[in-house]
């Protein structure tokens, strides 16, 4: 397993879409952060404002499924998709000899460190870099304790999310196709938490990860919350890989 995880992060690191990616990220969140900061871009009610560090009301775009689809979605089509070929088939060289199983796992786990890399620690370290160096005054011990307990729980949700996103990637072995469904998917889950739904879906909309990532960034959760919040992301996680793992499993080798 060490060996596969070692083969994915070196496929990463010479992967320009992740590098473009992550320049980005970088670029548009000091961008961000900085017109907040300096009074240019005005944010209202947000969980930030809430807590008092309303210096950090520049996340409030970051934690936005539609806005961070972008980047994991483009991602996972650059880094997963382009390793199969034009029909679908698994290209010969990624198998080589390997459980089929931990292969799909070492791409989750790296696949998922980098976009926990480009949607949560950098958009939350730079936020916290440029306020302490224009002395915003942000750091005290409640305001740090939230945004841990907060963007903890959400990296917990997003682990779930791109588990769903290397189902997609798989399913449709096509770096534009991957972009567009999961586009599409993530404007069906908008849909439906803003639109009346049935009962039952409603329900299932609910206990997802994507009702999760405005639920967890609420300064008042109850532990009955926080307990919530980390039973669906790991059981989310869990059974999107089992999923994953079974259909990685029946693809045809070219």
């Amino acid at each position: 397993m060490n060996n596969l995880l070692q083969a994915e992060i070196f496929k990463l690191r010479h992967n320009k879409s992740f590098w473009l990616i992550l320049i980005v990220s970088l670029g548009l969140s000091s961008l961000m952060h900085y017109l907040v900061i300096t009074g240019w871009w005005m944010l209202t009610n947000t969980p930030f404002e809430t807590m008092g560090i309303p210096e950090m009301n520049a996340l409030s775009m970051f934690i936005l499924p539609l806005f961070f689809n972008l980047m994991t979605g483009t991602l996972a089509a650059f880094y997963i998709s382009t390793e199969f070929d034009s029909s679908g088939v698994i290209k010969n060289q990624i198998i080589s000899g390997k459980n089929r199983s931990l292969i799909y796992l070492a791409k989750y786990l790296v696949f998922t460190a980098a976009a926990t890399v480009i949607t949560v620690i950098i958009p939350v370290g730079t936020g916290l870099i440029l306020n302490l160096l224009m002395n915003a005054g942000i750091f005290d011990g409640n305001s740090m304790m939230y945004l841990l307990k907060a963007f903890g729980l959400f990296t917990l949700q997003l682990a779930g999310y791109t588990a769903i996103v290397t189902l997609i990637a798989i399913l449709t072995g096509d770096s534009g196709r991957t972009i567009i469904f999961t586009i599409v998917f993530t404007l069906i889950m908008f849909v439906i938490e803003k639109m009346p739904m049935s009962d039952i879906i409603t329900a299932i909309y609910d206990y997802s990860v994507f009702r999760q990532f405005s639920i967890v960034m609420n300064p008042e959760m109850t532990s009955g919350d926080i307990i919530a919040a980390v039973v669906i992301g790991v059981i989310s996680t869990a059974v999107m890989l089992v999923i994953g793992m079974y259909i990685f499993n029946k693809k045809e080798i070219k």
